[in-house]
């Protein structure tokens, strides 16, 4: 306090009128320190505040010192509000006629009113400025003294409606048009953006007479020598403009925009890029412009009247402005920003001129080739106005270039054409067709945009009711005269199309009875995808009800399952699919069977692509017959490939190495799905192992004389198929050839033939085996010590859900180059049921190597213990094959050397 209370008592004897005083600036300094500083009491505050403002009226003499008082005052009136109004009243005492201290007053002035909140720095000004002041100020003839009223009455200009008004609108608009023919351009242009901001802050309370004296002042100012005045002049221009078009003034209004609108057309051809790009932003602000005008803004020649050949637009000798050509220069304009601005002009008079839009699509058409994606994007924002106003007539020859744009390398630009489509009324069925393969087109070629794409072809068909009942119709043909035509919509071109088709019965109840009934029955695997694709449009449980009651399919909505009609639980949905899906999956068969692996790969992608799309929302329990479903895809996706290699066997092309390959996938897969699921019926486990045998039989086909232990392996699953009464036409079929000594590969073809894949039944009650593995105190940063050779010891947790006390199950433990380790988990030393065991253990690993660091994979597996054969493993490892229950997880080492 003693410190604080010494910097005050120097600036007290300032006060002193001993005229040969002289201010000391260190402590100045220091007084600024102390207002700025958070921590300085209230009473040295005010003190000091104090101190400064008595000091004012004798600095005039020292410039410096009195700027740099001002300065410390302006920076510490925000930060103390309270002291604010004093601060001001005191600065304002100083304007004396001086003009070195008024402009130093007046930058105070300013920088207090921009440096508080809005409205206080408005207010704040209101309550010292008045009308003489003002008026005296603008009248200076010092350049400074001029520039910082006009600044602070466009500040007070702009919050007029917070801080009240001090000046009258006459007496305001004054004293800015004063300042528009000052000699200094910055001033000019200042006066100019200030009435803009008067204008628009003013702009329901002031008279038609403000706007149109503004004009006056605006259009001479448009030839201005200074570039930026000009920018100002012609954005005047364009808001009296707008405004004097909204204002009832008993005038010739079509006449008076035609005069303004040619005024900034003039402008459309100035040197300035800035102003050109202004002159065409003022164009759009302009309505009520006459056809005639708007016309001869397209061509260059002065359009002339069918009588007489004289001029539709009467020009005096005065009238030296003309519309002729503005938006034909500014579309061709060098420069991409003018060509924008040009572009967005000429959609809004398009849209409120169905003559001039008709003209004007050749133009904007054009515009979609520019090399500029943002110039690109305007006109498809201008045409999107105009569809959306019915202002667009579409004609054969802008569709091709118009349907050029979906493939286009912009993303924007191509849901900028789409969007445009949702509207369109196109008026011919061949266009129709030609859009709808177009779409299809652009789906194959960005398939990540498939929802945009759908919800395109779902509008489109939604406003052509006649033209997407032909499609429906046609589609339903081509399926009837499909062999496989159940299968045809796992093609994009065949999702596309039904989307198409089922929009207007969807969205309007219409064509129902026209509409072939398979159609929705083959939408109904589609479910998700285009609920997707019409989220916001359409409830899905409403869109699977539509589908399924209009459908050949015998179970209806309301036989479903009792909750859906009563709730709509989400996850019962998900079901209602997966039972359907798994019904289709079946058909599949069919094809592979028929030697058509690719098309039915093509199809059982699209099942996984629609089960990957319901699993974003599902619950827990329905995740885990999604991912048995996703298993069993997978399983058959490599059958399919596996016959494909089969079929071309004769050719070049065929290497017995990527049979045994797929082979191995393959009965890895199996495995993988035996052992990671329980509580599953007789009917799919009957099923699984027939997939098993039919793993042996292509197993067999490669091999010309089948080993003694996969020969006892595949009695053993016949027997197994045997013990629970499930021997179909296959398994009896593969142990008629095997009693019989029969050659499996010259059998094969039959074999398939006899083989029946129809789908799995919903199982509800099945549950996952996994395992979850929790690595304690390690990670890459901070690596677990261990000395090299010696047994190192791994901390984990391990959670195990619903395994069997039958179940064993073994870690797994390896080092890129080495042969695993694995360690038995006994499990009666886990806590808990069945359900859910844990247990915390601390597992060695003793093949440490002899370098500095490295890191072990380490996972839990289950033996299957239901395969019939042993095969050849580590005595102190599983005797049978393994299959994962748990993510792998690395655990890093590093040595007791290196740390």
């Amino acid at each position: 306090m003693e410190e604080e209370g010494s910097l005050v008592q120097p600036l007290t004897t300032t006060c002193n009128p001993n005229p040969l005083f002289q201010f000391d600036l260190t402590s100045l300094s220091s007084a600024q320190a102390l207002l700025l500083n958070p921590s300085t009491s209230i009473d040295t505050i005010h003190s000091t505040v104090d101190s400064l403002l008595l000091s004012l009226p004798h600095l005039s003499t020292n410039a410096t010192s009195l700027s740099l008082a001002l300065s410390v005052l302006a920076q510490s009136a925000p930060l103390h509000p309270s002291l604010s109004q004093s601060i001001v009243s005191s600065v304002r005492s100083l304007i004396n006629g001086q003009d070195r201290t008024s402009s130093a007053v007046l930058s105070a002035l300013l920088s207090i009113a921009t440096s508080c909140h809005n409205e206080d720095g408005s207010s704040i000004l209101t309550s010292i400025l008045d009308e003489d002041l003002v008026l005296s100020l603008a009248s200076s003839g010092v350049y400074k003294i001029r520039s910082r009223i006009l600044r602070l009455l466009v500040f007070v200009v702009g919050r007029w409606k917070c801080s009240g008004k001090f000046l009258t609108d006459e007496v305001m608009v004054r004293v800015f048009l004063r300042f528009t023919g000052d000699i200094y351009p910055v001033l000019r242009r200042d006066a100019i953006d200030g009435l803009c901001e008067f204008l628009t802050v003013a702009r329901d309370g002031v008279d038609f007479c403000v706007p149109e004296c503004c004009l006056e002042h605006a259009i001479g100012l448009i030839g201005d020598d200074d570039e930026f005045v000009r920018v100002a002049a012609v954005r005047m221009v364009g808001l009296c403009g707008e405004m004097l078009g909204e204002k009832e003034n008993g005038v010739d209004k079509i006449g008076q925009m035609d005069t303004i609108f040619t005024q900034i057309c003039s402008m459309a051809r100035d040197m300035s890029v800035k102003v050109r790009i202004e002159a065409f932003n003022a164009l759009g602000k302009v309505k009520l412009v006459s056809d005639a005008v708007l016309m001869q803004s397209l061509s260059k020649k002065i359009l002339g009247s069918k009588n007489g050949g004289k001029s539709i637009i009467k020009l005096d000798k005065a009238s030296k402005p003309c519309a002729a050509g503005a938006y034909i220069h500014g579309i061709e304009d060098e420069f991409y920003v003018v060509r924008k601005s040009a572009c967005r002009s000429l959609g809004i008079h398009a849209v409120m001129s169905i003559k001039f839009a008709d003209d004007s699509i050749n133009y904007l058409m054009d515009l979609m080739n520019d090399d500029s994606e943002s110039v690109r994007l305007e006109a498809l924002d201008s045409l999107f106005r105009m569809t959306a106003q019915g202002c667009l007539n579409v004609q054969e020859k802008h569709m091709h270039m118009f349907l050029g744009l979906l493939t286009d390398m912009s993303s924007l630009v191509r849901h900028g054409a789409r969007k445009i489509l949702q509207l369109m009324k196109l008026p011919k069925l061949e266009i129709f067709k030609s859009t709808v393969n177009e779409l299809i087109a652009n789906l194959e070629k960005y398939p990540e945009e498939e929802e945009g794409i759908f919800f395109s072809l779902f509008s489109l068909g939604k406003n052509h009711r006649e033209f997407s009942l032909n499609v429906a119709k046609d589609l339903a043909k081509q399926i009837k005269r499909t062999s496989k035509g159940d299968l045809t919509f796992a093609k994009p071109s065949m999702a596309a199309t039904l989307v198409v088709c089922i929009a207007s019965p969807l969205s309007e109840n219409e064509n129902v009875p026209d509409t072939p009934v398979v159609l929705f029955s083959y939408a109904v695997p589609l479910l998700g995808r285009i609920s997707r694709a019409l989220q916001g449009t359409f409830d899905q449980h409403f869109l699977l009800t539509f589908l399924l009651d209009h459908s050949n399919i015998k179970w209806k909505s309301q036989d479903l399952m009792p909750e859906i009609a009563s709730k709509g639980i989400s996850e019962d949905l998900m079901q209602s699919v997966i039972k359907f899906i798994s019904k289709s999956v079946g058909d599949a068969w069919s094809l592979i069977k028929g030697s058509n692996g690719n098309d039915a790969e093509k199809f059982l992608r699209s099942c996984m692509k629609e089960l990957e799309i319901i699993s974003l929302n599902a619950s827990q329990a329905a995740i885990t017959t999604l991912d048995f479903f996703s298993k069993y895809i997978q399983i058959l996706q490599l059958i399919s490939k596996i016959q494909c290699k089969f079929d071309s066997r004769n050719s070049t092309t065929f290497h017995i190495k990527s049979h045994h390959i797929l082979l191995e996938k393959l009965d890895s897969a199996l495995r993988k799905i035996r052992y990671s699921f329980t509580g599953w019926t007789k009917e799919v486990e009957c099923h699984i192992l027939e997939l098993s045998l039919l793993v042996d039989v292509f197993t067999f086909s490669l091999a010309r004389i089948p080993s003694n232990e996969h020969l006892k392996n595949l009695l053993s699953k016949i027997s197994h198929l045997e013990a629970i009464s499930c021997l179909s036409d296959f398994t009896k079929e593969i142990k008629r050839l095997i009693e019989e000594r029969s050659s499996v590969m010259v059998n094969l073809h039959s074999l398939l033939k006899v083989f029946e894949c129809s789908g799995l039944e919903f199982v509800r009650e099945m549950k996952p085996i996994k395992a979850e593995l929790k690595v304690v105190g390690d990670d890459s940063e901070n690596p677990l010590t261990f000395v090299p050779g010696l047994p190192a010891g791994i901390r984990l947790w391990i959670t195990l859900h619903n395994t069997s006390s039958t179940d064993r199950l073994w870690l797994h433990m390896s080092v890129r180059g080495r042969r695993p380790q694995y360690v038995f988990l006994d499990l009666s030393n886990f806590e808990g049921s069945e359900e859910v065991r844990k247990c915390s253990s601390l597992i060695p690993f003793y093949k440490t190597p002899k370098i500095a660091s490295f890191e072990i994979r380490v996972c839990i597996v289950i033996e299957c213990l239901s395969e019939h054969y042993e095969v050849l493993k580590e005595r102190d490892g599983p005797k049978y094959d393994v299959t994962e229950l748990s993510v792998e997880k690395l655990v890093y080492f590093s040595s007791v050397k290196s740390r």
